[in-house]
């Protein structure tokens, strides 16, 4: 009698899968090439600009597109498109440090809502409907008013705006699986609530939160290139999208290339991160795979 053992994908010939699912449309790949070429630049943003992107030349300030500068120069003669490598770079910090966090303590306090008494879920939902209908506009000059205008300042601000979003998806999430039959198998087998919460409600519930906070990093972007805009951001001559923007804004008469180059990455990650995380949804999903 010959036994068949099955063996189960790895954990790299999964992610290898999904990349491949994604990129079998022309809007996955898109979006898949987008988002990993944001990745790539913004960390390698320090080796790549061909300029110095604060160094000022007064001689060849607001000159157009040119071998020498494929962007322009701004008003003071700075390289447009080294300001935007080190913007994205900038850009690529804000948003992995501030989902990050704000992903962790939603997991954590979205867990311990759904699974521990009555009193200490109604305070935890609590919180997070305080926290969600305080005006995001107001808190953030809040902040900045108290620490000042600074990249730390807007990491704050995401991570305080962000996280009562994750910890309600993830609640919600785990009250709909600690009922579930495997669950009770693994109570009836001595197992603790911590080694439930971790080897087997965790993994059933990532997904979807990572899918969401995907789509929430144009939002977070766009959170710094807005503040940054308006000079509340992050501060001058550290170049960003939104600094480049208002550089632009001011100049727009003289020259429409800088605006162009601080519109365009925003546009096209606000565009690639949205598509990315319908896609994954798709994919991941077993009710939409049907």
């Amino acid at each position: 009698m010959t036994t068949i053992v099955v063996k189960r994908p790895t954990r790299f010939a999964r992610i290898f899968q999904v990349i491949q699912e994604l990129c079998s449309s022309p809007l996955g790949t898109f979006s898949f090439a987008i988002v990993l070429l944001f990745f790539v630049v913004g960390i390698t943003a320090d080796y790549i600009t061909p300029y110095d992107p604060i160094k000022i030349d007064i001689r060849n300030k607001l000159s157009g597109p040119s071998w020498d500068h494929w962007l322009g120069t701004d008003q003071l003669g700075r390289d447009v498109f080294s300001r935007l490598i080190v913007g994205t770079k900038i850009a690529l910090y804000l948003a992995v440090t501030s989902v990050s966090i704000a992903l962790i303590i939603g997991i954590v306090l979205g867990m311990i809502a759904a699974f521990t008494n009555q009193w200490i879920d109604w305070a935890l939902l609590l919180v997070f409907d305080t926290v969600r209908s305080f005006p995001g506009i107001m808190f953030a000059l809040t902040i900045i008013a108290l620490f000042g205008p600074s990249v730390n300042s807007i990491v704050v601000i995401i991570i305080v705006s962000t996280f009562p979003s994750y910890a309600r998806l993830v609640r919600t999430q785990v009250m709909s699986l600690r009922n579930a039959e495997f669950i009770e198998a693994q109570r009836a087998m001595g197992a603790s609530t911590s080694r439930i919460l971790r080897l087997h409600i965790l993994p059933n519930v990532i997904g979807p939160v990572l899918i969401v906070a995907s789509m929430d990093v144009p939002l977070v972007i766009g959170v710094e290139a807005g503040l940054s805009f308006l000079g509340l951001g992050v501060r001058p001559p550290t170049p960003s999208w939104g600094t480049i923007l208002n550089d632009g804004f001011l100049f727009i008469r003289n020259t429409s290339w800088i605006v162009f180059a601080g519109g365009l990455p925003l546009i096209l990650t606000t565009v690639a991160f949205t598509s990315l995380g319908e896609s994954l949804r798709d994919i991941l999903d077993p009710k939409l795979r049907k």
